[in-house]
């Protein structure tokens, strides 16, 4: 075998894994930033992904919220939220899109704690 064929196969092994590496984090980018377009009626505020098809989300109709859970078969509403719940919510969304998830899917996770201790 000749010399241009080890170069072109050490050169796939380089650059193959490191073009899925970016393909991988750009789709986990894309996932991050997307919640719903702004400026409707209906809002998903927050969204905790649980297994590959359920959700638990945080959903803002008009002045109300609700603690919702999303699978393939069933959409449920857990629990109404307060105002004061929701607005913890949003102004932890807010903080997600500018820092960290953990931020965000804590709140989510202490709502779900705390509404199974009741």
């Amino acid at each position: 075998m000749d010399a241009q064929f080890w170069k072109s196969l050490i050169q796939l092994l380089i650059f193959l894994p490191f073009i899925l590496f970016l393909i991988y984090l750009l789709g986990k980018l894309t996932n991050k930033f997307y919640i719903s377009p702004p400026g409707r009626y209906m809002k998903i505020v927050e969204r905790l992904q649980l297994s590959k098809d359920s959700f638990i989300m945080v959903i803002k109709i008009g002045d109300k919220g609700y603690l919702m859970s999303s699978s393939n078969n069933k959409t449920e509403i857990l629990k109404e939220l307060t105002e004061e719940e929701l607005l913890k919510a949003e102004q932890n969304g807010k903080q997600y899109y500018g820092t960290n998830f953990n931020n965000s899917s804590n709140f989510v996770t202490n709502l779900i704690r705390k509404n199974h201790k009741k």
